[in-house]
């Protein structure tokens, strides 16, 4: 008989033929892994806080019909694999199987009995409380109570003799002469009104009349609802007659402000016409005061004649002919609306242009250029909006905050301005659109930042690291300048429908400090529909680029192949069932206006392991890195291991500020054995396993802290190929058969490199 799970699951419910039993009893005697899964059986089935998937699921492993099939055992053959597959990498799901084929052994295996008392019990349930504490009592056509009827326990217990069918209800003389069923009480309690879906309908339908209406404009008087009810509108030119103001001599002040504000600025529209001249729009001086004008959160102010600068007072003018100064505007001031009505005047003077803050007035507004480099020091520009942030339920950004220096999750619809430092987190895809009509979804673990449009509108990216699929909407001939890595160029999409595939990272050779040789930028374009046109921006003309080529950038090394098969990511095919799960579960803990740092160390502590795995990843991306390095001490994290050494693996290859900063943290946590798990994160040459640290990784497999092994075992496994069997969490007598294999295969010189990584071969 095979050893598989299904088996196995069958030899501890001890449902197998004697003979298969004592076969399969023998072959988990002899195999390590399958003694080390029979612990994890009995000990995940006896955790009380482990929890369990959800009942409505997708996916293998999350489909309660796929489960059930596989432990009825028809699940089709190729199938089978991939659950068991996810069974062995989660708990919660490998928990679950066990306890559901416990629970179907011990059902199917024998009937069950029922007691005729309990179904007695059961009828009784919902009863009123009056009559269990008095008995059921009935009305006879006389006008008599009948006598109650005693509990079938109380029977049972006096006379042993078996139990007497349950009579059917008693009806009252009410009901029987009604002739219509008498509804239990119970019953009708659960009854809910009619009016709650009444209720439920008049608030949705008062939303939906609420949203509309603020759609059609802001709630003030010139709205068409408003003006549909005859609120009157505000006059622009105020055409009332009214005296002209008089000089008050004994005050020295043109009459009061509250008398003559509209006098003021209906003779100045007079004075306006007779000289033959197109005045400008005359600013209603009325108190009401549009939020659109003042700002949301202001307070709208009394039109008053009185000059701004204190210490001065307005002079009467006996020369009506010859306007006052026009107000001073110091330089990065904007004048607003309601300050034209301060100005103590008989003209109308042409609105005042807002001066942006460093500039002359009159000057035109253009986008400044970004700086080179990462998101992490960008250059302060025009806040100049680029784009939004697309809706989404479970796909989101953060941004750093320039006042707190907070990572901050944005919630969809929020906009995007020039050089906002974005980041992506591990297994999200975010979608974002850039001005005019470009669309880029990131694909996994991204920095970006966005440029403002040059002087032909056109929009610009730069991604210091990550994948990302750009588009357009429809239009043929659009351009986007890129920035990838510190490779600047431009993107252009020869057909309406084209859409290209990017992909930014940084490869450190193998054994190569950060802090000595800075790692080598490779970028791969990947047209997945239509043609693009890159030109870089030294080149002399544009390269086109066809789907189904890639056109692979190492530092100043250019070339365009065929692209042969596309990577997984493009395929939406990177992420594990368990990690999609894990996504979801994350992304309901991390509120929009928190920092999203803190909530991720929360979640660091999660009952969950593929919870806790992906929350101390996100943190790495984003600096922080000493809830991964505290992953590798834990047993229960061994199936994250693998992706989590990638991420410390990425990290030092970013830039020499993320390698110093992993090191530090290693050596903060780890103490002693900081340097050694530093030189393995580096990884090693060819060269540098011959001259002996091949004999030191081997070594390394017997140390006394769990991390350390871990390391040795990752390395070794990148490099060979090979797994041997080693699991590193377990105790010394069951690692001592592998870590003789590998001691075999360092005699024999088998730890080698089965391919050395290079910038192409998609190890970061």
């Amino acid at each position: 008989m095979r050893l598989t799970l299904r088996t196995m699951l069958a030899y501890l419910d001890d449902i197998l033929d004697p003979t298969d039993a004592e076969e399969l009893g023998q072959k988990i005697e002899e195999s390590d892994f399958a003694a080390g899964l029979v612990h994890r059986l009995r000990s995940s089935t006896r955790r009380l806080r482990l929890g369990a998937p959800n009942l409505q699921g997708k996916g293998m492993g999350l489909d309660p019909n796929t489960v059930a099939e596989y432990l009825d055992n028809v699940l089709p053959p190729d199938r089978v694999p991939d659950l068991e597959k996810v069974c062995l990498e989660s708990d919660v799901h490998l928990a679950e199987v066990a306890c559901c084929h416990q629970i179907l052994t011990l059902v199917l295996g024998e009937a069950a009995e029922f007691d005729p008392s309990l179904r007695d019990r059961m009828y009784r349930i919902g009863a009123p409380d009056s009559d269990r504490a008095e008995g059921l009592q009935s009305t006879k056509s006389d006008g008599t109570a009948e006598p109650p009827v005693q509990d079938s326990r109380a029977v049972g217990q006096a006379v042993e003799a078996p139990p007497t069918p349950l009579a059917p209800p008693v009806q009252t003389v009410a009901s029987k002469e009604s002739g219509t069923p008498q509804i239990p009480a119970y019953l009708k309690a659960g009854q809910g009104s009619k009016l709650k879906p009444l209720a439920i309908t008049l608030g949705l339908a008062f939303l939906i009349s609420a949203v509309a209406l603020r759609l059609m404009g802001p709630f003030d008087r010139e709205h068409p609802m408003m003006r549909l009810f005859g609120a009157s509108e505000s006059t622009e030119v105020a055409e009332v007659p009214s005296p002209k103001p008089t000089s008050d001599a004994s005050t020295g002040a043109q009459g009061t402000p509250d008398a003559n504000a509209d006098t003021a600025v209906t003779d100045a529209a007079r004075a306006s016409e007779k000289d033959g001249t197109a005045s400008s729009k005359i600013v209603d001086t009325t108190p009401t005061v549009e939020l659109d004008e003042i700002g949301e959160g202001a307070s709208p102010k009394e039109p008053r004649a009185e000059s701004d600068d204190p210490g001065s007072d307005v002079t009467p003018n006996d020369d009506t002919s010859q306007p006052p100064d026009p107000p001073k505007v110091t330089e990065g001031d904007t004048v607003p609306p309601t300050e034209m009505a301060k100005v103590d005047t008989d003209v109308a003077f042409p609105p005042t242009e807002p001066v942006t803050p460093g500039k002359p007035p009159g000057a035109k507004e253009t986008p400044g250029e970004a700086a080179d480099g990462d998101v992490e020091n960008p250059v302060p520009a025009p806040q100049v909006e680029v784009g939004h942030v697309k809706l989404s339920d479970q796909h989101f950004l953060v941004r750093l905050d320039p006042e707190s220096n907070e990572w901050l999750r944005l919630p969809g619809r929020t906009k995007l301005l020039a050089n906002d430092s974005l980041r992506v987190l591990p297994t999200y895809r975010p979608e974002i659109v850039l001005a005019p009509g470009v669309q880029v979804v990131f694909a996994g673990p991204s920095s970006a930042r966005p440029l403002p449009p040059n002087a032909q509108g056109e929009p610009g990216l730069v991604v210091a690291f990550g994948r990302a699929f750009i588009g357009t909407a429809g239009v043929a001939g659009a351009s986007i300048h890129l920035d990838l890595g510190g490779r600047r160029g431009v993107a252009t999409f020869v057909d309406a429908t084209s859409e290209m595939a990017v992909e930014v990272r940084r490869y450190l050779l193998p054994g190569t400090h950060p802090e000595g040789e800075a790692a080598q930028t490779v970028v791969r374009l990947f047209p997945t529909i239509g043609r693009i046109e890159w030109q870089e921006a030294d080149a002399p003309a544009a390269v086109p680029i066809d789907a189904g080529q890639v056109r692979t950038i190492v530092d100043d090394t250019s070339q365009t192949i065929a692209a042969g098969e596309l990577p997984a990511w493009m395929q939406q095919e990177d992420l594990r069932d368990v990690d999609r799960l894990a996504s979801t579960t994350l992304v309901a803990s991390l509120p929009p206006g928190r920092p999203i740092t803190l909530s991720l160390r929360e979640r660091t502590e999660d009952r969950k392991s593929e919870v806790r795995s992906l929350a101390s990843r996100c943190l790495a991306y984003l600096g922080s890195y000493d809830a991964l390095v505290k992953e590798f001490s834990d047993a229960r994290q061994r199936s994250y291991w693998a992706s989590e050494f990638d991420a410390l693996r990425a990290a030092i290859s970013r830039n020499p500020e993320s390698a110093l900063q992993v090191q530090e943290t290693l050596e903060a946590s780890c103490g002693d054995d900081a340097a050694d798990l530093y030189r393995m994160i580096l990884g090693y040459s060819p060269q540098q396993l011959q001259e002996g640290d091949d004999a030191k990784l081997v070594e390394l497999l017997d140390h006394g802290s769990l991390n350390v092994r871990v390391f040795a075992y990752e390395s070794l496994r990148r490099i060979t190929n090979k797994t041997l069997m080693y699991r590193p969490e377990t105790t010394d007598i069951r690692r001592r058969s592998s870590v003789q294999d590998w001691r075999e295969q360092l005699e024999n010189g088998a730890i080698i490199y089965v391919v050395l990584p290079g910038p192409l071969s998609g190890d970061s």
